[in-house]
């Protein structure tokens, strides 16, 4: 009898069908159906159904992988932060800014945490910080205030939503439950939380204008 011969690879996908975007999109989808730790390169070519070398023409390897899932992620984020009007405050900014990175966490609960826990100095994500920054100063705030309104919003932010999106994806848990500290996570919760640590930073500002908006 004829030893038997391991099947070939294929690669069925057609050429020029795949790109970094749709990568990282699927490697998303990946994340968000089996966790983050079921993430490789093989699984990620299976669901792709596409050879592994086909994927590292894309992605040089699994680190360059998640800087592509960011740069998908920040996408998202950047469509409706950066929906700017003539007159928005650095309030207007930064409550728009924190609306859209809440959608994110509710569209992507696993895949959020990989941009919530992200270094700051760390491309993709120093680049939309910069570009946040600027949207403050152009707002009306100092570059120093720009950082420090956006640090502490952002450290409740990121807080508040990582644990909010393992609550709500743990085994068992059922959305919308009610327990007596069930509104503790609520999304109302989140938006007061937001407009308190706004409140609370405005009266430390050291520019001379706060709000271009009140500015004479």
């Amino acid at each position: 009898m004829a030893p038997r011969q391991a099947p070939r690879a294929r690669d069925p996908r057609p050429r020029g069908s795949l790109d970094r975007r749709t990568v990282a999109a699927t490697a998303i989808e990946v994340i968000e159906e089996h966790g983050i730790d079921s993430l490789t390169m093989r699984a990620l070519a299976s669901e792709l159904d596409c050879g592994t070398m086909t994927l590292y023409s894309h992605v040089r390897n699994r680190d360059d992988l998640i800087v592509a899932i960011l740069e998908r992620l920040i996408e998202e984020l950047d469509v409706v932060a950066h929906t700017s009007h003539a007159d928005d405050g650095w309030r207007d900014v930064l409550v728009r800014l924190f609306g859209a990175y809440r959608e994110l966490a509710e569209r992507h609960p696993h895949a959020f945490e990989l941009l919530a826990l992200a270094p700051y100095d760390a491309e993709p994500v120093a680049s939309h910080l910069e570009s946040v920054l600027a949207s403050l100063e152009r707002a009306g705030l100092s570059p120093d205030d720009a950082r420090r309104v956006l640090g502490i919003s952002d450290a409740f932010a990121t807080g508040f939503l990582v644990v909010r999106a393992r609550t709500t994806t743990r085994p068992g848990a059922v959305a919308g439950a009610s327990t007596p500290l069930g509104d503790l996570r609520s999304v109302g919760m989140y938006e007061r939380g937001i407009e308190a640590i706004l409140a609370g930073i405005e009266g430390t500002l050291t520019g001379v204008t706060t709000d271009h908006r009140s500015s004479t």
